[in-house]
């Protein structure tokens, strides 16, 4: 019986054994940079450099030939030129390795007798049993075995989205970002010139992996946008897909081509294909990753009443402001609701949505109202704004201002005390944290915060988030919120369809 998608970029994802083909020891060659990387990345499989010219890299006996490999290779990775890709292709194919990652530029995105050899190198592995990445590719990581088969030495963090790119530049940019912002990846594969493998089959494989949660896609341009609907409608009642597509203009579209040979999709076509499929558009690469970490975090709302606690007035204007934008609501608190909220804030807070919590220091009493709030019926989510981030604050602070928080001891040496209350501040936001991922599983409402953004104060927060997800503006949280609701109301089509 054959093998199915899944089965096969098994081999791709969770290789037992792996050849770099093209292996070397001149560290200004990819055949050196992407060995180094999966060896530095923790990969635990067994690796074999293959040069016929070189005896030992980087610690490891090389061979002469992929065929000279005792035993199976699951993943053979080719960073040799161009012109000899496709004998070592054919080896590949001749010693049964399962899957191949083709590094190697110069291929049909060049055109001319780079479209020849590509055609080439495919007739080969046409009918093979042997699926190709690329070629032209960056790369793949998994991290479920610890693989980073990738160029730039990248290491992202590990997580819950499958990420599929039709940029290498692009998609290990996002790598980068996300590990500074907290977004974990439980995949990821630059797709290439996809002359073998393409979107759609990274889709499917995505779908059945019980290691990703969310999916994320980066178009340029479709080869087959008929099968692409099918997995897209039948994948995204399962899990949120996100996917940003670039090559909307004439002159994005001509880039597109020159850099991936990618086939750009005609825009109306591809917002039909939105629309019918569930699938979650971003703009910006920016706006994928706010999406799909909140995604990856909490579930979304059952209903589009929101209610929003503010630290101050002018954040909840603005809030409003970027709510209504997005077809969002303020939910009017029932009595009972405003009640419990006096018994916490001073008397002459704002009794209203959003709640003004006109400067109130004590995070205990933060707490009680985003408790309040998240537990009464007529909300759907939470928008907190303010409440956290006190620690990133104040360090920016204190990095900003040397010697501000010395105290002065009589004629003695100043004592720092910066360090003993950023010690408190972290274990207030800690804890802060740990009770809020708990009311989110608790009511099953997503809850989002907005902090200060103050220089450079939000990264290193956000990097240790864990399911609480904070973004540096209202508009940005709003416009999130926005996406988890439309996806919800997909669900709800697609439920009463069934």
């Amino acid at each position: 019986m054959a093998e199915g998608i899944h089965e096969q970029l098994s081999y791709l994802f969770e290789p037992e054994s792996i050849a770099v083909i093209g292996a070397s020891n001149s560290r200004m060659k990819w055949g050196y940079i992407v060995p180094a990387n999966i060896i530095a990345g923790g990969y635990e499989g067994d690796f074999f450099p293959v040069n016929p010219h070189e005896t030992t890299i980087l610690d490891h006996d090389v061979f002469k030939s992929v065929k000279d490999i005792p035993g199976q290779v699951d993943l053979a990775v080719v960073t040799v030129p161009a012109v000899h890709v496709t004998p070592v292709v054919r080896e590949c194919v001749e010693k049964g390795v399962k899957t191949c990652i083709v590094i190697s530029g110069g291929f049909s995105e060049a055109g001319g007798h780079g479209t020849e050899m590509e055609d080439e190198m495919l007739d080969v592995v046409r009918g093979s049993g042997m699926r190709l990445v690329g070629p032209n590719t960056m790369g793949v990581f998994s991290a479920p075995c610890s693989l980073h088969a990738l160029m730039p030495p990248v290491r992202p963090v590990a997580g819950k989205i499958g990420f599929a790119a039709q940029s290498g530049n692009l998609g290990t940019q996002m790598l980068s970002l996300g590990k500074a912002l907290g977004v974990g990846f439980s995949r990821f594969v630059c797709i290439g010139n996809e002359s073998e493998l393409n979107c759609t089959d990274y889709l499917e494989y995505f779908a059945l992996d019980p290691a990703t949660e969310v999916i994320l896609l980066y178009i340029e341009g479709l080869r087959d946008a008929r099968r692409f609907i099918e997995v897209a409608c039948k994948t995204s009642t399962r899990k949120p897909i996100v996917v940003m597509k670039a090559g909307k203009t004439e002159a994005g579209a001509r880039a597109a081509r020159s850099h991936s040979a990618a086939l750009a999709a005609d825009e109306s076509i591809f917002d039909g294909v939105i629309r019918q499929s569930g699938m979650i558009e971003a703009d910006t690469t920016e706006e994928m990753l706010d999406i799909a970490k909140a995604f990856a975090a909490m579930p979304p709302p059952r209903g589009k009443r929101i209610g929003v606690l503010t630290w101050g007035g002018g954040w909840g204007v603005v809030t409003a402001d970027a709510l209504a934008k997005h077809g969002l609501e303020l939910v009017r608190f029932p009595d009972e609701t405003l009640r419990e909220l006096d018994s916490v804030l001073p008397p002459y807070w704002s009794r209203g949505n959003p709640v003004d919590m006109v400067g109130t220091l004590d995070l205990s009493k933060h707490f009680a109202c985003i408790k309040i709030i998240a537990r009464c019926p007529a909300v759907d989510a939470v928008i907190t704004l303010g409440t956290m981030g006190a620690t990133s604050s104040f360090q920016s602070f204190v990095t900003e201002n040397p010697g501000v928080m010395d105290e002065a001891t009589g004629g003695r040496r100043p004592k720092v005390i910066a360090p003993k209350i950023l010690e408190q501040l972290r274990a207030s936001d800690e804890a802060f944290r740990a009770e809020v991922i708990q009311l989110i599983e608790d009511t099953q409402k997503p809850i989002i915060a907005v902090s200060f953004p103050t220089s450079g104060a939000v990264t290193p927060m956000l990097a240790k988030q864990s399911k609480v997800v904070i973004y540096p503006s209202p508009e940005r949280g709003a416009k999130t919120l926005a996406a988890l609701y439309e996806y919800q109301q997909f669900l709800e089509r697609a439920r009463a369809l069934a």
